[in-house]
């Protein structure tokens, strides 16, 4: 057996793993919260019976194409190492009892944190996701990642990692030291496995949220990244200062108006023949098998954005302003776009 062969059963044995792992924690998730709020109604986000069969052949198409990632160098090895037992164990404590709190929020449709930032823009001040204070605490930003996975039984990381297919693409033919900027990296899980994987260019971190970008900080302690705290429709870089920017699950929580100006934003600070990556949900009436998702996740994860976004059309949003050899790429729930900077 080849190498190759040997990192794809590999790579199959260990997202079968997670699946079953995160697809576990999701039902104790929720028997948890329906034992202690019992009367709050639990989204379950189950498909019809008659769709699974097309869902399981969906996800492993996925693992597939990120195991390819994998098995031809792209992407190192040592990203699929496990972390400790007892520290997943420990975080998903933690969601437990952050779940029962959620549950309330849910529950009384408190849409706004308690928190006061004046100095953020109001769009970004709300409980997306019913989360304890949103994104502006750091008990939200020590369980995000966990959470997400949950949500997607194991695949979020899989369809984040979509970027890399174009981006190496687009690496393997570039002279010298690259620029890369990420926007809204959260936690920074993927801002750390693109400097693992290009360490010879350099990547600066942006975020609008200071804990998770304190803990991106924390995650990529010791390396050669910038991490900078902003809003992808202000960025404070000079014109044509990148040669790459992506971003992933950014653009379905931005206002309308907001998602062109961060779109005019990445164009204003690529270079000539730079590369735009984003990566977000599938829309409306692109897989019809997932129509029943995208109707209930706004709803039960207070997204109040997702309706409008799933009807935007994005590939024509990229050539409307200006990106050239736009391109797509689906993965399971999420959708990988991208185009150039006109030399």
């Amino acid at each position: 057996m080849g190498r190759k062969q040997v990192v794809e059963r590999s790579h199959q044995a260990f997202h079968m793993a997670r699946t079953l792992t995160y697809l576990g924690e999701l039902k104790l998730l929720n028997s948890f919260t329906k034992l202690f709020r019992p009367w709050v109604e639990v989204p379950e986000n189950h498909p019809d019976k008659a769709l699974r069969p097309f869902l399981l052949k969906d996800m492993e198409e996925l693992f597939r194409h990120d195991a390819g990632l994998f098995s031809s160098g792209i992407l190192p090895l040592p990203l699929l190492a496990p972390e400790s037992p007892i520290e997943h164990g420990k975080r998903l404590a933690r969601i437990l009892y952050t779940g029962v709190k959620m549950s309330r929020l849910r529950k009384v449709r408190e849409s706004k944190p308690k928190v006061e930032k004046p100095d953020l823009p109001e769009y970004f001040v709300r409980n997306f996701h019913w989360q304890i204070d949103g994104y502006l605490s750091d008990e939200s930003a020590a369980v995000y990642d966990h959470q997400v996975e949950i949500l997607f039984t194991g695949t979020a990381a899989a369809m984040r990692r979509l970027i890399f297919s174009p981006l190496s693409d687009f690496l393997k033919n570039f002279d010298g030291k690259a620029d890369i900027l990420e926007l809204a990296s959260g936690t920074g899980e993927l801002s750390a496995a693109v400097n693992m994987a290009y360490p010879k260019h350099h990547l600066t971190v942006t975020d609008l949220s200071a804990p998770y970008l304190a803990l991106a900080q924390k995650r990529l302690r010791g390396q050669e990244v910038d991490f900078v705290r902003a809003a992808a429709e202000e960025l404070p870089f000079k014109d044509a200062s990148q040669d790459v920017i992506y971003s992933v699950f950014l653009f379905h929580e931005l206002p309308s108006e907001i998602r062109e100006k961060a779109l005019a934003e990445a164009f204003r600070v690529l270079r000539p023949g730079g590369l735009f990556i984003m990566v977000d949900s599938i829309q409306k009436d692109e897989v019809p098998e997932y129509a029943w998702a995208l109707e209930k996740f706004p709803v039960d994860f207070h997204e109040p954005f997702y309706k409008s976004y799933i009807q935007w059309p994005v590939e024509a949003a990229l050539t409307k302003h200006n990106f050239t050899h736009v391109e797509s790429r689906r993965g399971f729930f999420s959708k990988c776009v991208w185009g150039t900077k006109p030399s």
